[in-house]
């Protein structure tokens, strides 16, 4: 073999085993990883409880929506503010002082896995830690601060609605009470006779009249329909489909989930071998005698 490739061969292997070596090295002697894993179902809002799925349209976006929610800073600062995190981080990764809330958000978002069970409502909330406790307090938490969240914002919806229909149903009377006061209006300038002629005649004779009347009437109609749709609101027999349920809390895992210790060793007894063969074929080169000229 030339000095030049043998050279080249050498140095490929032992780069070779030392980046075997190093992995290996890494998994052995990294810290001990766990993590625990909250599930917790989720309904879109303004859901009843009827036992039928199908009745729910299919919103594509929900769960990606969702999932953004639950890492966005109204749902994790909540859990910062609920376990002290940036107290309890603050001696962990900044030497005693305490982090911004920005600072755990990202510490948060870096440790957390979310995920869908195909063909289900259940998501996965897991959380990964050097410490059992604190992966299943926070899996927990998120859990706890996104229902507390979608539960506040349902309230917030429906106290909204509620009010909107009271608002229309107050300028609807209002409305009428303008309407009626027309119509007797024009029925004192029309001499329209009492008691009415039948809706045919008011049309060819009192055109004018009728058409008032027929907006008064639906007036009216409307406004049974808000006091029905208030009334269904207030009293409504059909219990809400809970928005988040939490299926299963996390519990502290009692062994690490990382990082493999037994890859960590096999990596490393692999790399021996390239770096052993590597640094003999460069030791060989460095004393093969040079050609003569």
């Amino acid at each position: 073999m030339e000095i030049r490739p043998k050279k080249f061969l050498g140095f490929s292997l032992l780069l070779a085993g030392l980046a075997l070596c190093g992995v290996g090295l890494w998994l052995l002697l990294s810290p001990a990883q766990y993590q625990a894993t909250a599930r917790i179902e989720i309904n879109p809002d303004g859901t009843f409880f009827n036992g039928n799925a199908e009745d729910v349209s299919y919103d594509p976006y929900f769960i990606q929506t969702e999932f953004e929610v639950m890492q966005s800073q109204i749902v994790l600062g909540k859990v910062i503010n609920m376990l002290d995190l940036n107290v309890e981080w603050g001696r962990k990764y900044a030497g005693g002082g305490t982090t911004t809330t920005n600072e755990s958000i990202a510490i948060l978002k870096r440790h957390l896995n979310l995920t869908i069970e195909r063909n289900t409502k259940l998501i996965e909330i897991s959380f990964t830690s050097d410490d059992p406790d604190e992966t299943a307090k926070v899996a927990n938490a998120i859990a706890k601060a996104y229902r507390d969240y979608r539960v506040q914002r349902r309230n917030e919806q429906t106290q909204k609605g509620f009010q909107m229909l009271t608002d229309g149903y107050r300028a609807e009377e209002q409305l009428i009470k303008t309407n009626r006061e027309k119509l007797e209006q024009l029925r004192k300038e029309l001499n329209v006779p009492n008691p009415e002629p039948t809706d045919e005649s008011l049309k060819s004779n009192y055109p004018s009249y009728f058409v008032a009347k027929r907006v008064l009437q639906n007036n009216n109609e409307f406004r049974k329909l808000l006091q029905v749709k208030i009334a269904s609101e207030l009293g409504s027999g059909l219990p809400m489909k809970p928005l988040v349920e939490i299926i299963d809390a996390a519990q502290p895992p009692k062994s690490p989930a990382g990082p493999n210790r037994f890859l960590g060793a096999a990596l490393l007894a692999i790399g021996l071998f390239p770096t052993a063969g590597g640094f003999l074929l460069l030791k060989s080169s460095r004393h093969h005698p040079c050609p003569a000229s």
